[in-house]
């Protein structure tokens, strides 16, 4: 790995200091100025760097550890681990659960994002993609628990955001996803049945959608997408739990929380 000692000296603000080596440090790490994979100078060194206490500096690299973008390891010192899917999860989530939205509100714009894709992988797309997406409808004829029920859409939906080949697009995109499953599992109590009978209500579309995308047609993909997403609302809304709580009962909060735990 390697080693971000040779950091530019920068004035700090006296009045909050921790801030300001936090925004400094944060800075460096998203232009990349401290790469991926850098361990951070040790503590006393950074502490000799802006010429402050040892505790100021750890209350930063707190900071910077609670967005995701380091990771202190006992023994071994803090490594940037920063991860484009966190930084956006936690972006997103943040807005989720400051403007309380429901379930609707967050699939109606997965359904425009994922539509979007389609659209650009259809142009984009390389010979590569089009192998991942035809394994993507391989695995979700293949699954045998709710897990890999999962794990399959996930796969799929991946697939077609990664062949849009933007990767803004892709992060918004994987997070949306996780949710969508996070909230079916919930609807459908992790059941194998449930899953399988939208999965085999969506494989025609499926099927359509992804040789729209191989074909390139970008008008076609756009709108199978659509049709796609609007049929899946279909399918999982009329769920058992969904009679209790309706598709715009926040249950999100928890979701949310869910998600974030799980993400390395």
């Amino acid at each position: 790995m390697r080693n971000a000692s040779n950091l530019a000296v920068v004035p700090v603000d006296r009045s909050r200091v921790a801030d300001q080596i936090f925004k400094d440090l944060r800075d460096s790490i998203l232009l990349g100025t401290i790469p991926h994979g850098a361990k951070l100078p040790a503590e006393r060194e950074l502490a000799q760097h802006y010429q402050v206490s040892g505790p100021t500096v750890r209350e930063a690299i707190r900071a910077l550890a609670l967005i995701g973008l380091v990771d202190a390891r006992h023994g071994s010192g803090t490594f940037v681990t920063a991860n484009p899917d966190v930084l956006v999860a936690l972006s997103l989530s943040a807005v989720i659960q400051l403007g309380k939205l429901g379930a609707a509100e967050v699939l109606s714009v997965a359904g425009v994002l994922n539509e979007h894709a389609a659209r650009l992988a259809a142009d984009a797309a390389t010979p590569e993609d089009h192998a991942c997406l035809r394994a993507a409808l391989g695995k979700l004829d293949a699954v045998e628990s709710a897990q890999t029920a999962a794990d399959a859409v996930r796969y799929f939906h991946g697939a077609i955001a990664a062949a849009a080949h933007n990767p803004l697009l892709s992060g918004l995109c994987r997070f949306l996803t996780d949710l969508q499953i996070s909230f079916v599992n919930e609807l459908a109590h992790d059941s194998i049945g449930q899953w399988r009978k939208i999965s085999a209500g969506l494989k025609p579309l499926r099927i359509g959608l992804i040789q729209a995308i191989i074909d390139r047609d970008a008008d076609l993909s756009a709108a199978t997408s659509r049709e796609f997403h609007l049929k899946a609302v279909k399918l999982f809304t009329p769920l058992p739990s969904t009679r209790k709580a309706r598709i715009k009962d926040p249950k999100l909060d928890q979701l949310l929380s869910a998600i974030m735990m799980s993400r390395p």
